[in-house]
């Protein structure tokens, strides 16, 4: 099991009992690093709902729950994601309304909630992918490389998209945010031990999130190359 597996792994069931999942959460710092936030986004989203969302935010969402005595994969997968994407959108609205920092702070807010979201074994169709961007009005070329999840998400001045892109060294966090307009035309930070570059796009900007700096270097071309906006 290597980093990437480990990842999954945790994406799936961060409760695990394998043997040589918990060898790495003890051996390997990334890994150990990956776990902490989990559990600590397990915290996280349990106390997300005792929040009290903006009264124009909580007419807007309808939570409805469904039980069933079998429940496939995909269905748990789903559920995972509107669950993630709820709590994230609750949090992060209250966060931003009540202290509205920098695009950093936010990110790094972001990133500690969403840890865990549940990525697609396969990467996802380009059309889905091409269908979430179109509702903020941009085009995707052809190579945007391996999708594994993305979804609306909620961004300074609005609605954004949330995607992961799978690399040949890890994961890779990208936030579009098209309502958000940067200070500067780059701004590079660091979020723990992740690097991070927030890029200005002729429509709003773009936050990415890497493990390395090479990550960084070979993804921000690839989106400035083929997100076009209409």
């Amino acid at each position: 099991m290597n980093y990437f597996e480990f990842r999954q792994q945790l994406l799936q069931d961060s409760f695990t009992k394998d043997e040589e999942f918990h060898r790495l959460r003890k051996e390997d710092l990334r890994c150990a690093k990956a776990y902490e936030q989990a559990m600590a986004f397990e915290k996280t989203l349990k106390s997300a709902f005792g929040i009290k969302p903006p009264s124009n935010l909580k007419d807007s969402i309808v939570l409805r729950q469904a039980t069933q005595h079998t429940v496939t994969r995909s269905i748990r997968n789903y559920a995972i994601a509107a669950t993630v994407f709820l709590s994230f959108l609750i949090v992060s609205s209250v966060w931003y309304l009540k202290q509205p920092g920098s695009v950093e702070q936010f990110i790094a807010a972001s990133i500690a909630l969403e840890s865990n979201v549940p990525m697609s074994e396969q990467p996802i169709a380009l059309q889905e992918v091409k269908k979430v961007f179109a509702e903020f009005k941009t085009h995707v070329s052809d190579n945007i490389g391996e999708v594994r999840f993305i979804h609306d998400c909620h961004t300074p001045g609005g609605t954004g998209v949330h995607m992961v892109v799978a690399t040949s060294q890890g994961p890779v966090t990208i936030y579009y945010m098209p309502k958000t307009n940067l200070k500067k035309d780059r701004i590079d930070f660091e979020i723990d031990d992740a690097k991070a570059v927030l890029v200005a796009m002729q429509q709003g900007s773009l936050a990415i999130v890497a493990d390395t700096q090479q990550q960084l270097a070979a993804i921000e071309p690839m989106l400035q190359n083929n997100l076009h906006f209409l």
